[in-house]
């Protein structure tokens, strides 16, 4: 598996269209995610260096000599984790992810040279790669809980391990089903829920712990006693698949799919948080939010009323319903007075939006 920056020509970008691919520099720095939409400024700066894509899945001799090489985990631990989960949100910190994307693409390094591993993770990544991606960000997630719950060493090796491969049997599911456009049948639910089951038989051929087995085959488990496979409750799931169990649903409450757009930041976590003590051990749902910032101070908001204004503040124990002053009113008027919106106190607004800029 090779993966490598490839020149390529700005007259495809056109001013105003999204851009149809991420866009690099020759070190490998994302300059435009894809979709983001091409600027004038955007098209300028572009002008003036060279723009690379990004090429894989393809043999080692077909990679012309001078094309940058790109390491496969870097990219899929950074620039596949940016693009598709928390790009320009800022809600984790820049500590937490480095020391998150440490301990992933360590894990990933290992499992792609490791040639006693039963699964090849590139055969995967070709099957399905959101499939992969999530997988990633999902690890990412889980290692962030892991650390800020204390975790280290062979603990938090086995909880990134299993999240890494939590869904690694859905590579045993039909590819027709597994992006099925439409909703499924009940049939074919039945057939996506045995991928748990089916993931732990793939891995048990491998020298993997028990921890990280029970993680993939548990990681749909819920609190409440309503998942699958065996629909354990409580502390009868273990602790690792209760954190992927969260991470797991926030990315995918996230992530972009063909069939719908994901959801913000701050409104993924609104529903964790809906269903901690139902869905989720409220202990790690209090870890998970602990790990993000949601809304910095500073950050710019726009609500479901038309309302713009700056985050002054953040509850603790309400980290997605910030504290707001009014800049611009529902009719688009600059406000000279002090207008505070309290979120956690007026339930009937929500955050539409939020920008990591500032209103001019």
């Amino acid at each position: 598996m090779i993966t490598y920056l490839e020149p390529l020509s700005t007259t495809i970008l056109k001013i105003g269209e999204p851009s149809p691919l991420d866009l690099f520099n020759r070190q490998g720095i994302l300059l435009l995610s894809k979709d983001k939409p091409i600027t004038l400024t955007i098209q300028e700066l572009l002008l003036k260096r060279q723009v690379y894509t990004l090429k894989y899945d393809l043999d080692k001799s077909q990679v012309p000599h001078e094309t940058y090489k790109f390491p496969p985990s870097k990219y899929q631990a950074i620039v596949g984790y940016v693009r598709e989960v928390f790009e320009d949100t800022c809600i984790i910190s820049t500590f937490g992810l480095q020391k998150a994307f440490s301990v992933v693409d360590k894990i990933i390094n290992e499992l792609e040279g490791n040639s006693k591993v039963y699964i090849d993770l590139n055969e995967f990544r070709k099957l399905d790669n959101y499939t992969y991606i999530h997988s990633v960000n999902v690890a990412i997630l889980a290692t962030l809980i892991g650390l800020h719950m204390g975790l280290t060493g062979q603990k938090l090796r086995d909880l990134t391990l299993g999240a890494m491969l939590h869904d690694i049997g859905k590579s045993a599911i039909p590819v027709e089903i597994l992006n099925k456009l439409s909703n499924l049948t009940l049939a074919e639910l039945e057939v996506i829920r045995k991928h748990p089951v089916l993931g732990e038989e793939m891995i048990k051929k491998t020298n993997v712990s028990d921890e990280v087995l029970s993680c993939i085959r548990h990681h749909h488990e819920r609190w409440n006693g309503m998942g699958y496979p065996e629909g354990v409750r409580q502390r009868e799931i273990p602790l690792n698949a209760q954190i992927v169990a969260v991470s797991d649903v926030f990315d995918a409450l996230v992530g972009d799919r063909p069939y719908r757009k994901g959801l913000p930041p701050y409104h993924a976590l609104e529903i964790i948080i809906a269903g901690s003590s139902e869905e989720f051990n409220e202990d790690i749902v209090k870890n998970f939010k602990q790990c993000l910032v949601l809304y910095p101070p500073g950050s710019i908001v726009t609500l479901d009323t038309g309302e713009i204004g700056t985050v002054i503040g953040v509850h603790q124990n309400y980290p997605s319903r910030p504290i707001i002053k009014i800049l611009v009113d529902k009719d688009g008027n600059y406000l000279h007075d002090d207008q505070i919106c309290d979120l956690s106190q007026d339930l009937n607004k929500f955050v539409k939006s939020v920008d990591f800029g500032s209103v001019h």
